[in-house]
């Protein structure tokens, strides 16, 4: 893997890790600002803290990433293997 290409994988996991960051930062405030009271940290920690539900909201994001990024990479493999079997 080039030199280049090698730092725009590495830009986009790091912009891609904050954005799972920011997201784990909002998703506790979010629920009671609607008034619900369901959190998914409450299934890991009794009577959770902020950053314990912060925690908990980050590594759900990055699994959701994760499978996406699956997706998206099993998608492209699927389409190059049917542009050969075509070509």
């Amino acid at each position: 893997m080039p030199k280049q290409e090698r730092w725009t994988v590495l830009k986009s996991l790091l912009i891609l890790e904050w954005i799972a960051l920011l997201i784990g930062l909002a998703m506790p405030i979010t629920p009671s600002k609607t008034g619900g009271d369901f959190s998914f940290a409450d299934w890991f920690f009794e009577d959770p803290t902020y950053l314990q539900e912060v925690l908990v909201y980050f590594v759900m994001t990055n699994l959701l990433m994760g499978v996406l990024a699956l997706v998206v990479l099993l998608m492209i493999q699927w389409d190059k293997r049917r542009k050969r079997s075509d070509g």
